[in-house]
């Protein structure tokens, strides 16, 4: 048995999805958890004080009960920072909308599950054997002189027009998590069908891997991450090659897109899934990305004016229960 003796940090974001209308219940379990030490943040601002904070206190354990983009702004600062000697395991809680990164790498289950999950596993024996999953994250360095961008999901083209939507019709409503996201990539996939303009619209992108040479292309969907499951179960990357960046671009121009579009995101890629019918997909270790468009980086929207050059961070271990 491996077991991570050390303390327990856990940095909470009262303001998160889930966390808005459960976050004194899941307080309250947490602090009849005498091995984590929990810090509650009101502001991207407080994260460094926090992260020192537990760095002083040597916790052996971060957990993060937030979203997606919450997770990505603490382990981003974390890794800029540099304030932990050595890195700590990661747990994270699914407390915010999405919680996409979560269903890949974190705690399973319901906010309120997970979250008794957790601090059972805090309370027992800490037995990391067989849970322990290694991954990057994304940095993106935009403008010069601006701070990088943290995250492990980034997406172009329709998926804007998708989270739009998702912000508009879906999340409005209280629908949140997995079955959110279904019904999001359902109804953006039929628009896109159907030719509706809200849906149906591409991007101009230029994108150069590691140093290979620029290409353009006339993208319908534009998808990197990190990560190896997406949202439901997707696996969208069927690249091959070195690197943590998974890339893939299908081209407005793309043939039998129904078809191949759910086998891709089954992670079993037809025939069709070729570059000759307008499916790309590639693995790297960097790339350098620019569009007439909008990118949506772990739920947040960014509006690049230049090239965005993304490279894969060190790994870190996250614990999965």
């Amino acid at each position: 048995m491996k077991a991570a003796s050390g303390p327990v940090g856990l940095i909470s974001n009262p303001r998160s999805g889930h966390n808005r209308d459960q976050f004194e219940r899941i307080r309250q379990r947490i602090e009849r958890c005498p091995a984590i030490k929990h810090i509650v943040t009101d502001s991207p601002g407080e994260i460094p004080a926090a992260l020192q904070q537990l760095a002083d206190h040597q916790v052996d354990i971060l957990a993060i009960n937030g979203g997606d983009g919450t997770a990505s702004a603490i382990l981003g600062q974390a890794l800029e920072s540099r304030c932990f000697e050595t890195p700590p395991v990661v747990a994270l809680l699914p407390g915010g909308t999405a919680n996409m990164n979560a269903g890949d790498i974190g705690i399973q289950g319901s906010l309120a599950r997970a979250t008794e999950r957790f601090c059972s596993w805090c309370e027992g024996d800490r037995d990391t054997s067989g849970r322990l999953a290694r991954r990057s994250l994304m940095r993106l360095a935009m403008a010069p002189g601006e701070p990088p961008h943290f995250g492990m999901f980034l997406g172009g083209g329709a998926i804007i027009q998708g989270t739009e939507y998702a912000h508009e019709e879906v999340h409005a409503r209280g629908l949140r998590d997995d079955f959110s996201l279904a019904l999001t990539t359902a109804r953006t996939v039929w628009g896109i069908l159907r030719g509706n303009p809200r849906f149906n619209q591409h991007v101009t992108i230029r994108l150069r891997l590691d140093e290979g040479e620029p290409l353009q292309h006339d993208a319908l969907i534009v998808a990197i991450s990190t990560l190896q499951r997406l949202a439901f179960g997707m696996k969208p990357f069927w690249g091959s090659g070195p690197g943590g960046l998974r890339v893939t671009v299908i081209e407005q121009r793309s043939s039998r897109f129904a078809r191949t579009f759910f086998s891709i995101v089954r992670g079993r890629p037809n025939r069709n899934a070729i570059p000759a019918s307008g499916y790309y997909s590639h693995n790297a270790r960097q790339l350098e990305l620019q569009l007439n468009g909008k990118l949506n980086l772990d739920g947040e929207i960014l509006e690049p004016a230049g090239p965005v050059r993304i490279s894969a961070s060190e790994e870190l271990a996250f614990l999965r229960l």
